[in-house]
């Protein structure tokens, strides 16, 4: 019984083969659409540092941590800007292979989507602390509705493109075989680096000038599709 079962069960499987044997393939034809727009960077992100140098570690400590909370004292003032925390490091210093100092360092983050505040507060933040660098991007809510918006507008030249392929071929219909929709967005800009300044500069520093420019957006839509034999 069960060698008839088994028996059964392979004939079925040969069936199965042969009708997908029969199954005709047409044509496949494989392209790439995409859609993109530029929009304003609306987000600003500024890093600063407190670092002190030398060999009491403990009073350089004290001295950075104090800088640091103030400039959080300040920073919340401002209802319109973000701001944290980042690393804080302890590292040796080294003349000649031996250690002859230690680096205290704290930084802070600010993002915002005023550039005009934000410029106002890294004015008066420069009183104590240095900038280490700016950053623009887009925010989260800007590229999603935006990326929503290019989907249907790549997904639009997808059925332009394949109909456009049919008719030049000859075909009455196609299928889709296979459709990625990507969205090619996880570029962030650099963080502009800011150059070191002197005492002298230090003691009374300008408001940076901020322009966050534009950047695009864009979404690729990689398509296969079989065309009919008429």
């Amino acid at each position: 019984m069960k060698k008839q079962f088994a028996a059964l069960l392979l004939g079925l499987s040969a069936l199965s083969a042969a009708h997908a044997e029969d199954k005709p393939v047409y044509d496949r034809i494989a392209f790439t659409v995409s859609a993109e727009k530029e929009v304003p960077n609306d987000v600003l992100t500024a890093v600063l540092y407190a670092e002190q140098q030398g060999q009491d570690t403990v009073a350089m400590a004290d001295t950075v941590n104090q800088a640091i909370t103030w400039a959080m004292g300040v920073a919340k003032q401002e209802s319109a800007v973000e701001a944290r925390t980042l690393d804080y490091t302890t590292n040796p210093l080294y003349t000649d292979g031996r250690v002859t100092g230690w680096q205290v360092r704290q930084s802070l983050q600010l993002k915002s989507k005023d550039s005009k505040t934000l410029s106002g507060l890294l004015g008066k933040l420069q009183e104590k602390l240095r900038i280490e660098g700016i950053n623009y991007s887009v925010s989260p809510e800007v590229q999603t509705s935006t990326e929503d918006e290019l989907i249907s507008i790549a997904l639009a030249n997808f059925k332009k493109r394949a109909d456009q392929v049919k008719t030049n071929m000859g075909r009455g219909e196609y299928r889709v075989v296979r459709l990625d929709v990507q969205a090619a967005n996880d570029f962030q800009p650099p963080m502009m680096r800011m150059a070191a300044m002197d005492a002298a500069a230090a003691a009374a520093p300008a408001p940076p000038s901020l322009e966050a420019g534009k950047q695009k957006l864009k979404v690729n839509v990689q398509a296969e599709i079989e065309l009919s034999i008429n």
